[in-house]
């Protein structure tokens, strides 16, 4: 019968110490009660969206994509600390844990980084954190979605990572970053210090909807390069855009997703004003988009580049035509002292004759070419059309002997267009 020592026993001791310890922190494959360890990876690509041109019935589903992956060398030497840097309105709707994990989440993908290993053992939450920093974080133009690998023993996870899945390169980014730069500056020359917020939100919408086509085949148009670097994009482009032209004012935006009135899939913002929250739609604010190319109305008619139906308006107002599909909660947003047609002084509660007089006035003389005015609900809105249009009371505020009556209504949102020729 063979005897060990002592000296054999301690050190066996020990190596079965250590093997226990190593197995126990995961590091090793060894079989563990109800199954051998394994590793689950699963994929999530960001949500792919259908886009509408919607009163045409265009439709089509954006798949352009860079076929350029970042490697893993160029992961660990690129770095990109983001242009805006500062989380936002659904940051701050999340629990602590999921702040954590957002911020650690934000960071891998800014960084570059892969196989980061997060502070949550609960998968669950990670494809609404993710969801959350893509509704803050325009700037992020360079990741599609994400994967997460599960560690486990037997049926216990006991690790999560998290990579993202990046379509540029650090270098492609960084290129990108200048151009969007250039845009920038160009786009931001025209705001100076003693503008509130409502002449700031106004000029960039102006700017961006003037400077942007709608074009379902635009490059990149799931992101602010499609605006910023190609000057064309879908409404999801139009949205991110105009968020991160606003945080670059200090106004606080967020992405609201959802569908508009014909079931499409459609995206806009929400925006912090003067201490109140309205909605904006820059989709809907191209005028050439929103009436298309062969719509009757415009015919031998000076056509406006911008319309500004969507240009702060309420939750009730917006619901008339879109439907909200957000992950997270949004405010109600009751607040017009910011709406474009209060602070335009076109904003009707009664059929006024004088303001009437006015408004048509100040359009000729500042060249509009064209006059739209609100009505407060659809009782004035019957009344102004009644008034206007069926006793021809409109020929009492338009000039020249052999003026005509061509107009344009949209009940959803209780207004009317006078061309002044």
């Amino acid at each position: 019968m063979k005897r060990f020592s002592k000296t054999v026993v301690v050190i066996l001791v020990i190596l079965i110490f250590i093997t226990a310890f190593w197995a126990w922190k995961g590091e090793l494959p060894i079989p563990w009660p109800g199954g051998e360890n394994v590793e689950e990876t699963e994929s999530f690509p960001a949500q792919e969206e259908s886009v509408t041109r919607a009163e045409s019935g265009l439709s089509g589903t954006d798949t352009a994509a860079s076929e350029e992956k970042v490697t893993d060398e160029q992961a660990e030497e690129s770095t990109f600390d983001g242009i805006s840097g500062e989380n936002g309105y659904a940051y701050g709707l999340l629990t602590e844990e999921e702040q954590q994990l957002y911020l650690q989440m934000l960071q891998a993908i800014t960084g570059f980084e892969r196989d980061v290993e997060l502070s949550t053992l609960n998968p669950d939450l990670l494809e609404p954190v993710f969801n959350s920093i893509l509704a803050d974080h325009p700037e992020i133009f360079y990741v599609d979605g994400y994967t997460f690998t599960k560690h486990t023993l037997g049926e216990e996870i006991h690790k999560i990572t998290f990579s993202g899945q990046y379509t540029l390169t650090g270098e492609q980014v960084q290129e990108r970053t200048e151009g969007i730069e250039d845009y920038v500056d160009r786009a931001l020359e025209g705001i100076h210090t003693d503008m509130d917020d409502y002449q700031k939100i106004r000029y960039i919408y102006d700017y961006m909807i003037e400077h942007t086509d709608y074009r379902l085949d635009a490059p990149e148009n799931q992101t602010i390069c499609s605006v910023f670097l190609y000057g064309e994009s879908v409404c999801q482009g139009y949205a991110k855009a105009f968020q991160f032209l606003c945080g670059r004012l200090g106004i606080p935006a967020v992405l609201v997703t959802g569908q508009v009135k014909n079931g499409e899939p459609h995206a806009w913002d929400m925006v912090l004003a003067d201490g109140e929250w309205y909605y904006v739609d820059p989709t809907w604010g191209d005028a050439y988009y929103l009436m298309g190319d062969d719509d009757p109305a415009w015919q031998g008619k000076t056509r406006p580049s911008v319309n500004y139906d969507y240009l702060m308006v309420t939750t009730q107002q917006l619901l008339r035509t879109h439907r909200i599909d957000n992950s997270f909660c949004l405010p109600e947003c009751t607040a017009m002292a910011d709406n474009y047609y209060v602070r335009e002084n076109a904003y009707f509660e009664s059929v006024d004759e004088n303001r009437l007089t006015e408004l048509f006035a100040r359009g000729y003389e500042e060249e509009k070419g064209i006059v739209t005015l609100k009505c407060a609900d659809l009782t004035v809105y019957q009344e102004m059309k009644e008034k206007l249009l069926e006793d021809q009371k409109i020929f009492d505020y338009l000039k020249g002997d052999g003026a005509s009556a061509a107009y344009v209504d949209t009940p959803e949102q209780y207004t009317l267009s006078f061309w002044l020729e």
